[in-house]
């Protein structure tokens, strides 16, 4: 029987966008059980962790660094009545191919709203050069910066919960035996500080 590490050296299924849409339902539905709500008296509580704690999900290794709120995208300038809160993190492809950003990373990488809802980011930057993020390639680490525009009479808060949801690879995760990385149940939660930069006419 193959160990993990042999799993996770496998090849990424090439039909990544019919594990995309497994993910998306697998999302809805640990949701519906309560996946990321503070857990009850005789439930195990979901692991949770701080800024700068590494932690491995199987295909990707994720860091949280900080999180923050304002007025413009990373890179960008001030726009007027719009908020953003963007979450930086360093992000490893733990897998042996390259995967899109738009894939993996904000199907698994979550904000965890006030009502306990999956909120995935609307973009995923290059902290290094504010540019829109592309493939991710394996075992190269990289900083990321996820953005989410935020709604008309945002309050802001000091801190905020971000999820986060294992992925595992299966041999055979479809009818014609094609393997896929799928997702799984949440893995670990962030509780991270806010800061509050909407003052701030120049972008982080």
């Amino acid at each position: 029987m193959a160990n993990k590490d042999e799993l996770i050296g496998a090849a990424r299924n090439p039909w990544w966008q019919a594990a995309a849409a497994v993910a998306a339902i697998a999302l809805v539905a640990v949701f519906a059980l309560g996946g990321f709500k503070p857990a009850k008296s005789k439930a195990k509580p979901l692991p949770q962790y701080a800024a700068g704690k590494r932690v491995q999900t199987g295909a990707m290794a994720v860091t949280p660094l900080r999180a923050w709120v304002a007025r413009y995208r990373p890179g960008g300038r001030i726009e007027p009545n719009q908020l953003y809160r963007v979450l930086q993190a360093d992000v490893e492809n733990r897998t042996a191919r390259s995967f899109n950003s738009f894939g993996y990373l904000l199907e698994d990488l979550i904000l965890v709203s006030p009502k306990r809802e999956p909120i995935k980011a609307d973009t995923p930057l290059s902290a290094d050069d504010h540019s829109q993020l592309g493939d991710l390639h394996p075992r190269l680490k990289q900083r990321v910066d996820l953005v989410w525009k935020l709604p008309p009479g945002y309050v802001y808060a000091p801190s905020q919960t971000f999820g986060l949801f294992a992925r595992d690879y299966k041999a055979k995760a479809y009818l014609n035996d094609e393997g896929a990385w799928l997702q799984g149940k949440p893995a670990a939660k962030f509780e991270l500080a806010v800061q509050d930069l909407r003052a701030q006419a120049l972008a982080p």
